[in-house]
Order: C-alpha cells, then structure tokens, then sequence
C-alpha cells in the first residue's frame, strides 16, 4: 500500500468510525429508517441483520406464530370495515407476550444474538438503564415495548383513537368514510411488497405502522436528520474547541412558543424568548444555544419552531450560526429538555457542568413544577433542575434516562 492510498484509506476509516462506538451504528440510511430507528431501536437492529432474524425466526414456536400472523395480513383483502383492518394491522396480546419470550429465550443458543444485546442494545439506555436486568430481560421488555408501540400507531392512525394530544397529534382522514377502507387497503398491499413472504412477517406491523405514520405526514421524528451531520454540524464542531471553563454554563436552551395561525412561522413569544437568549448569549453566560421545537402549533402547521426561532436568532439578533443547535422534534416542554438532555449527553459537553433554561416567566414556573407531569407523560424526569438564576431562567442537569424511548409518542419518541 502505498503512502497516499495509506493516508486516504486511514482518513476514510477514522471518519466511518467517527460515530460509531459501544451502543452506536451508523446513521440510517433514510428517513424511514430514522422513524423506525428512533421509535423501535430493538427491531430495528433485528431488521438491520437479516441473517440473524431468519436464525432466531426459524425455530418452531416463532415460525408457527409468524405464519398465523401474515394469514392474517393477507385475508384482508376481504375487509369492509374499520375493525376488520386492525384486526389484521396489529399485533394480538398473546402474541405479543409469546413472540417476545420466544425470542429472548434464544439469546442462551445464540452467542450473535446475545453480543448484540450486551454490546448494542443495553448502552444505548434506549429501554431505561439497565440495572439488574439480565440480557434476556432487557431484549424481552424492549421487544414487547416495541410491538405495544407499533399497535398505538396503528390504533391512532389508521383506527382514529385519540393520541395524548388531539389538538396537534390526530389521524388525519375520516375513518368512517367508505373511501378511507381503500386507502387502508393500499396501505396493505403496499406492505406486502416490503413483506412478500411469511420469512420477513416479524416485521409486518413495524411496516404497517411506519405507512400509516407516512400518510397522515407524521414522519417528524425523522425530520432534518442527521442533526450532527447536517443542520448542527458547525456547532458539534465548535463544541470540541470550547473552552468551558471560561463560561458559567454550558448551554442556554430556549423553549419555544407556538404560532396559533396558519403562515405565521414564528410567534410573539418565540421572538421574545430569541431575544432573551441572544442577551444572555452576548453576556457570555453560556457559548451555545439550543432552539427547541417541532412541527407542533398550530395542527399541520409547515413550519418548525427550532428552524424558524435560529433564523430570529440569526438575521435579526446577530448570533453566529456555529453557537446555535437545534432541536426540532419537540412537541412540549417535557421533551423540550429531554431531547436537549439527550444532546448535552452526545455532543460532548462537560457532564459536571448546569446547563440553563430560558422562557418567560409563567413557563419557568412551570418546568419549576413539571416532576408530575414527567413521570406521568415519560415515566421518568431526564434532568434534574438546580437553582432558578432569575425569573426567566433556570439551571438544569441532564440524566441519563432521557434515552429512553416514549413508546406512545411515535413524532418524537
């Protein structure tokens, strides 16, 4: 090998590897992937090596299962009704249960399967924190967590059930409507394109699933990525040369507040709390700001609040493009500070240092109280606050629970 082709092939393996560390693999390869991904981490893995899936698929107890479950599919061609379709777009309880026993039980016979749970699956932390959960229970709770996931988007958005928040979250046709049993039925043909045979059955309510999410435009969990790549890699880059200590904190996030029209792309608010940031980012209080905030308000809107507050920033307020990052899958103020939790803990910034909060002053009163609302919406808090610094700003830690996937939130899981 010669001396340049040595150095390109070095540099071409240092930035493969870059990203890829215990826990990790490279990025998915689209936006459909992105959505599968984020929402369904333990199938996806499954999915992303064939070879392992058809050695655990072709034991008896799961290829029996997997039969009845794509004859079911496939007879709904016959469907005329709403429950008919669901019916054959979900998962049954029992099999749920069996499937994910039948799998996890086979991490005994398969050291493939077992090295991909302890090396890849358990650090991600995307299931909550292991603690005394041996591999099998791990691989077992992720698995029924992703099936029950699967079966709310179907629920949802094919069968019209109301989401946690109807207001900006609904289904968006008229399930009682005669054309609307066509267009599930397209949606059922389109599957089996992606699932011909009773092989690939595993994976048929994860497709069924990730159409519907794709109909009803419900692909925001997959919007803009790869952040780290793309729309925050100047910041990323800039977080390595920080000097930290020259800062009290080490990022200021800014919540946002959503338009309540139709064409307005940044609301009243959001222009203020802009503001309020790019002060204290002048003031040198922190050396980076993340904007957080989806396609949320009003329902369908075009716009995403972190892209629309950085422009703010930006054109009017005179902040460097390299000290902002975004966060533009949030769709309230818990996962506001979750998904800003999850960046503080990627990105490299010092884990013994407060981050900051800003908002006005009836919202900081509120993350002041939001403990309940956490537990209740996430089923645990991914930071811990200290000392509120003024009226509108308050210092945050984040933990490492804010991995966990929200298994019945599929836009920002």
């Amino acid at each position: 090998m010669t001396g340049i082709i040595k150095k390109v092939f070095l540099l071409t393996l240092g930035i493969c590897g870059m990203h890829i560390s215990k826990g990790q693999l490279p990025d998915p390869a689209g936006p459909q992937d992105w959505v599968i991904r984020k929402n369904y981490y333990a199938s996806y893995l499954l999915l992303k090596d064939s070879a392992l899936t058809q050695q655990l698929c072709a034991s008896q107890a799961v290829s029996a299962l997997l039969n009845q479950r794509f004859d079911r599919f496939k007879r709904s061609d016959h469907c005329t009704d709403l429950s008919c379709f669901l019916e054959a777009f979900k998962w049954r309880n029992s099999e749920i249960e069996l499937m994910a026993e039948q799998i996890s039980s086979q991490i005994k016979g398969s050291r493939k399967l077992e090295e991909m749970v302890e090396s890849t699956l358990m650090p991600s932390r995307t299931y909550g924190i292991p603690r005394d959960e041996t591999a099998k229970m791990y691989l077992k709770k992720a698995l029924l967590q992703d099936f029950g996931a699967m079966n709310y988007v179907v629920d949802v958005y094919a069968g019209g059930k109301k989401p946690n928040y109807p207001k900006i979250d609904s289904i968006s046709f008229d399930v009682n409507r005669k054309a609307y049993f066509q267009l599930l039925d397209d949606v059922r043909q389109d599957v089996l394109k992606d699932i011909p045979t009773v092989k690939e059955a595993l994976f048929m309510t994860m497709m069924t699933a990730v159409r519907l999410l794709e109909i009803n435009e419900r692909w925001d969990a997959a919007q803009l990525e790869p952040l780290m790549a793309l729309e925050n890699k100047k910041a990323f880059e800039q977080v390595k040369k920080t000097d930290f200590s020259a800062y009290p904190y080490s990022l200021l996030l800014t919540l946002g507040a959503g338009p309540e029209s139709y064409g307005q792309p940044i609301s009243p608010g959001g222009m203020l709390r802009a503001r309020m940031a790019a002060r204290s980012y002048f003031e040198k209080l922190a050396p980076f700001i993340v904007l957080s905030g989806g396609k949320v308000h009003p329902y369908k809107t075009a716009y995403i609040e972190a892209i629309e507050m950085k422009k703010y920033l930006i054109n009017v307020m005179g902040v460097p493009g390299q000290a902002i990052l975004i966060d533009p899958h949030a769709r309230h103020t818990t996962t506001n500070l979750r998904n800003t939790a999850r960046i503080l803990l990627t990105y490299g910034f010092p884990k013994d240092k407060f981050a900051i909060v800003n908002s006005s002053k009836a919202h900081i009163d509120a993350v002041e109280k939001m403990v309940d609302r956490c537990i209740r919406e996430l089923g645990y808090v991914p930071y811990s606050l200290g000392k509120r610094i003024s009226d509108v700003i308050i210092e945050f830690q984040a933990k490492e629970e804010a991995f966990t996937i929200d298994p019945d939130e599929p836009l920002d899981p």
